[in-house]
């Protein structure tokens, strides 16, 4: 499954920051981070669609055991020859 470059780095950014299921991060962590794009939220979005994040509230995000697997495997990056 092919994700967006964007979903790709905010699960860069957990893999760097966060690296347990049920870690946590507030969207004013992202915007701070990746600068206040409105792609951010689209990202975000995708993620919590495929099951890799969750939004317990509307201001934070939170990694489900899913998207725990899916940074230590690398499965959410696809390679593009």
């Amino acid at each position: 499954m092919q994700i967006s470059e964007t979903a790709c780095e905010i699960l860069d950014f957990f893999r760097q920051t966060h690296r347990k299921p049920g870690a946590r991060m507030t969207m004013a962590t992202l915007d701070a981070h990746f600068g206040a794009d409105p792609a951010i939220a689209v990202a975000v979005s995708e993620l919590i669609h495929l099951g890799y994040v969750m939004a317990p509230d509307a201001e934070t995000v939170e990694l489900t055991d899913l998207g725990f697997d899916a940074i230590h495997r690398g499965a959410y990056r696809v390679k593009l020859d």
